[in-house]
């Protein structure tokens, strides 16, 4: 079977969309060919179709003709008829056999009424059209070439539901006659819905919600790191968190605009749109790679990780954004137009999943020794456990749910309430849990900035094998080692106003402004 490649990816590049307006070619040796597919609210769905193509005579004696099929989501109707053993014939028959007659469309000239428009019987769509008074129109000079222009066809449904179009020409052993067509899918007259499939009808609204929540944390980000790059406590944890609000903001803007131009025009910009995603994912991945960081005490009781941590971090992250990356280049490219599916339904999608599973579990262990080790820590860690749980948890359970118990219809829109609102959680709790205030008793960071490059931390004590510090007796470390040299300790532990050094006793007298005790570990 040859069929010309360039026309029939210049098909499948617009039907992909599940949108909107869609302009193409068909150039195919198949008797039955899948066009396009579009949720339809219950009320006021539209299609309305332009076709040109040149009718064949088999045998040079009889006419055939191009019909186009409607088909709506069900075990009896497009399951049935696409990707299975059925001849084109019985194909067309599962729509004449249960008197669903309102779903064919001859593309011919004919006298017949196409749908009735009273006293229909069809149980889920009555069908209105135009297409009784618009017969075909003959090229001048050729009249083999068919033009319809125009045609529409209403659709009521009982429900919000998916309807799958294609094109038919049993008769001809050519298979469909090569065919132009420009589609145009509609709910209602209003800007949110014209334009927009019933699936994701609603998605707009959320996202301009959720772009201006996460500029709001890209602002109070800012400001929090002002404070702490005051007093010396704007630690590289705390830049990622930045770098992932920021990155996540942008993502959010992008998909508003991709929508917002899909709702006037009725055309997607796909480069934006895989922008967006692209850019979330990194946001996503940021965001991972500082829970893990943190979890296994960097910037809050060490200041650095072993070389083989380091490098099974590097290995661990790096995976899970390349696995996101293909998840989302096979859900563009591989994925069967003809089919409603989520993006997590494949095997890389499947990976994806799995290797957050893998990330939460290596998450809870790190917790659990941080928290064994420094548990003066645990006002921070048990908070912060707790929520990094929930949220490590809750995409790979959404994605089960949406690819396993979710209707089609209404999966797009919940899918995208959950995660976005499970990403602001997971930033939100990060900045309440950083704050620096004299009311936050969980503040995690216990040693400056300036003191990470001290060459005798407490972790070579620890990686010697000695006894561990708690995080105070570290933040008393990193400072001894400046004091003992005869500095006067400019660099003292995080939340102390003040270290004075007795050269004549050897003790350091420290002073935190927000403890009553000068001995209290310090809190911010």
């Amino acid at each position: 079977m040859m069929i010309d490649l360039k026309c029939l990816v210049f098909v499948l590049l617009f039907v992909r969309a599940d949108c909107k307006i869609l302009v193409g070619t068909v150039d195919t040796f198949e008797n039955f060919h899948f066009l396009a597919r579009f949720c339809f609210r219950p009320h006021n769905g539209k299609a309305s179709f332009n076709f040109t193509y040149r009718r064949d005579n088999v045998d040079g004696i009889v006419p055939t003709y191009n019909t186009l099929l409607m088909y709506y989501d069900g075990e009896k109707q497009w399951d049935a008829a696409y990707k299975t053993s059925l001849t084109c014939h019985e194909k067309v028959d599962l729509l004449t056999d249960q008197d669903d007659d309102d779903q064919i469309a001859e593309l011919r000239e004919t006298d017949e009424k196409y749908c009735s428009q009273e006293d229909n019987t069809a149980p889920l769509i009555n069908c209105t059209s135009n297409f009784e008074n618009k017969k075909a129109i003959y090229a001048i000079g050729d009249p083999n070439i068919v033009t319809y222009h125009n045609g529409y066809i209403g659709f009521q449904n009982s429900r919000a539901r998916w309807w799958y179009f294609a094109v038919s020409n049993c008769d001809n052993p050519n298979g469909v006659t090569r065919m132009t067509y420009s589609i145009e899918l509609t709910n209602g007259k209003t800007f949110w819905t014209k334009h927009v499939s019933a699936d994701e009808i609603g998605i707009l609204e959320t996202d301009i919600v959720f772009v201006i929540l996460f500029i709001y944390l890209v602002i109070a980000s800012a400001k929090v790191a002002r404070v702490l790059a005051n007093r010396q406590l704007y630690h590289t944890s705390f830049k990622i968190f930045i770098a992932s609000v920021i990155l996540q903001a942008i993502a959010a803007a992008a998909f508003v605009i991709y929508r917002c131009m899909i709702n006037m025009s009725g055309e997607e910009n796909k480069v934006l749109k895989y922008f967006g995603k692209a850019v979330g994912i990194l946001a996503e991945t940021l965001f991972i790679l500082l829970l893990i960081l943190l979890s296994k005490g960097w910037t809050v009781v060490r200041g650095r990780l072993s070389t083989q941590g380091t490098m099974i971090l590097s290995a661990s992250i790096t995976f899970y954004f390349l696995s996101q990356i293909v998840t989302l280049f096979w859900s563009a490219y591989m994925f069967d137009p003809g089919e409603v599916l989520y993006e997590y339904e494949s095997l890389p999608g499947y990976v994806t999943i799995v290797c957050l599973t893998m990330m939460w579990i290596w998450f809870c262990t790190c917790n659990y020794h941080t928290l064994s080790n420094y548990p003066d820590q645990n006002k921070f860690y048990g908070i912060f456990f707790a929520a990094y749980s929930v949220w490590f948890l809750a995409k790979p359970i959404m994605v089960l749910v949406a690819a396993f118990q979710l209707q089609d219809h209404y999966r797009e829109k919940a899918v995208n309430v959950v995660l976005n609102t499970n990403l602001f959680f997971g930033y939100s709790v990060f900045l309440i849990l950083t704050r620096p205030s004299t009311n936050n008793k969980m503040f995690p960071y216990n040693v400056k900035t300036s003191q990470i490059g001290v060459s005798e931390t407490a972790d070579d004590i620890v990686d010697a094998g000695r006894p561990k510090a708690s995080s105070f007796e570290r933040a008393n470390m990193f400072r001894a080692n400046g004091a003992i040299n005869g500095s006067r300790a400019d660099a003292y532990a995080v939340g102390f106003s003040s270290v004075s050094y007795n050269a004549e006793s050897g003790n350091m007298d420290l002073f935190n402004p927000y403890s009553a005790s000068p001995t209290n570990p310090p809190h911010i």
